[in-house]
């Protein structure tokens, strides 16, 4: 479903953007404006044309929520930023857009006109807060089918937050043993909590495996999982 353009309220961009603001903060980012030190800039968004312009352009590479008008924030400081796993890819000058009805993420590259990459969010009671959810790849090493949605449903209980990217077979079918591999420095902390849960340990991605593109954490479910 495109964006109907006709049914965006622009009055409602400053206050959202006001709302947003601009630090990074642990898994994912918490945003606020700081005037000394920003690594984000929310004042080409007052424009209610350029946010117009900004949504006609993205809404012809991905579907956008219909009914709500995105917080866009500009990187200016990507270094300070490359420890997050969604802006790993990002340059200075690139847009976010945030849509919090939906709990997306979107960063944009208005140069190339590309989407770089799309983040659940996850938002707390504090209307401020926007987190970046880790995504983890979810692979049965083993021959039982449904292995990794009864795993996943299992951490889910235990409140962790994250979000799957993939739910597929590995390359073999006869791992004994579950592991958990840290493909990004920042998500070590909710591999270690899954690791704990699971009783299993966290070691390196085994060389018949292939790295997935879009993940931070790869759980490769062995028969002590079953």
């Amino acid at each position: 479903m495109r964006i109907r353009m006709d049914h965006i309220n622009y009055k409602l961009v400053i206050p959202a953007v006001a709302l947003v603001g601009l630090v990074i903060l642990g898994g994912g980012f918490l945003l606020y404006q700081n005037q000394k030190s920003q690594v984000l800039d929310d004042s080409q968004t007052i424009s209610y044309q350029d946010v117009k312009k900004l949504v006609e352009e993205v809404s012809k590479l991905i579907d956008l929520p219909e009914d709500e008008t995105p917080a866009v924030t500009t990187i200016t400081d990507v270094a300070k930023m490359q420890d997050r796993p969604f802006f790993q890819r990002a340059k200075n000058g690139d847009k976010v857009l945030i849509y919090t009805n939906v709990a997306k993420a979107i960063l944009y590259d208005p140069i190339t006109k590309k989407v770089i990459d799309v983040a659940s969010l996850n938002i707390g009671t504090s209307s401020a807060k926007v987190q970046v959810l880790l995504k983890v790849a979810l692979r049965n090493g083993t021959k039982t089918s449904g292995l990794t949605t009864k795993i996943e449903d299992r951490l889910r209980k235990e409140n962790l937050q994250f979000e799957v990217s993939s739910k597929e077979n590995a390359e073999r079918g006869d791992y004994d043993k579950t592991l958990v591999v840290v493909l990004n420095e920042s998500s070590k902390k909710l591999a270690e909590s899954i690791a704990n849960l699971l009783n299993v340990t966290v070691g390196e991605l085994p060389e018949r495996e292939i790295k997935p593109k879009d993940a931070d954490i790869v759980i490769i479910l062995g028969k002590d999982a079953i």
